[in-house]
């Protein structure tokens, strides 16, 4: 304790907070997550979301077409399960471990042969299942191969242009679901 002779009466000026060290640290943080934004590498995978209608019109149209052929592919560890709403349904076991992406194709080019208006598929991959599956299953869906029912040989005056985008489409609108 101090004596009552020592004591003062003056008021303190407030002590200033120093934020130095925060700032460094701020800083530091910073210039690390700048560095590391252009490692991470970003992937988009085109996958449209479905058009919802919008009026009573665009919902009587759409009632009255024809109906709409959806198929979903579901990836599972033990093969695929293809369904579709024309009432196929198949399962494409695994061989060994090697998934039937020949098989899927073929059986997907049956489907197409149906209702060759429809490019779109679902794709529901499993929890276990790897991305470079995902993204092969995607390649077996999306286009004709030559000598495929229905492969068509682009024209040579529209090759290289994007209207040839437009020949050889099987299911090439995919969305994938359940991630």
């Amino acid at each position: 304790m101090r004596k009552p002779s020592e004591r003062t009466n003056r008021m303190r000026a407030p002590e200033e907070l120093n934020l130095t060290s925060m700032m460094d640290i701020i800083t530091n943080l910073m210039f690390f997550l700048l560095l590391f934004a252009n490692v991470i590498p970003v992937v988009i995978i085109d996958a449209p979301l479905p058009k919802i209608a919008s009026t009573a019109e665009e919902v009587r149209m759409a009632k009255e077409q024809d109906p709409k052929l959806e198929v979903i592919i579901r990836i599972r560890a033990d093969g695929f399960q293809v369904q579709s709403s024309a009432g196929s349904s198949r399962l494409l076991g695994r061989v060994g471990n090697d998934y039937p992406f020949e098989d899927l194709h073929k059986f997907l080019v049956g489907l197409h042969q149906r209702n060759m208006k429809e490019h779109d598929i679902t794709l529901i991959p499993g929890d276990d299942i790897n991305y470079d599956t995902i993204i092969r299953t995607m390649d077996a869906s999306r286009e004709y191969i030559k000598g495929d029912p229905g492969f068509k040989d682009v024209p040579p005056d529209i090759a290289g242009r994007p209207e040839s985008q437009q020949f050889n489409r099987l299911f090439s609108d995919v969305s994938l679901g359940g991630v």
